[in-house]
């Protein structure tokens, strides 16, 4: 996936990926993947998609089922997407009609990175 941010991915509605998904570009899952999914852009699960595992990623779309963990700053579950599994994210939004059973925690400044301070 080393192609420009601008760029998407696409995992078609019949394919199933099993492994680790690194990609630096958009990705959007109408198939399945199973594993783990490391992204530095948005990931999108379209209505017939299901990601099970952990993904991790700035933007966390989801329109079908997502199962497992997500570690991402802002994730969304659409009208009719269903999340299970545990969300750490700066922002969750969750749409009327959505399903989310599990847990949420915000992600505060001191989990990004360790900030250093000089006393002197």
């Amino acid at each position: 996936c080393a192609v420009p941010a601008s760029e998407t991915t696409i995992v078609a509605s019949g394919a199933k990926v099993e492994g680790i998904f690194h990609c630096e570009t958009r990705l959007h899952v109408d198939g399945e993947i199973i594993g783990k999914i490391l992204s530095e852009s948005i990931v999108t699960i379209g209505k017939q998609g299901k990601v099970s595992g952990e993904i991790h990623a700035s933007r966390l779309i989801i329109n079908g089922l997502f199962e497992g963990n997500a570690d991402c700053d802002n994730v969304e579950v659409l009208e009719g997407g269903k999340l299970l599994g545990k969300v750490v994210s700066k922002e969750l939004i969750i749409e009327a009609k959505a399903i989310f059973e599990g847990e949420s925690k915000i992600k505060t400044a001191s989990e990004e990175a360790p900030k250093l301070s000089y006393e002197g």
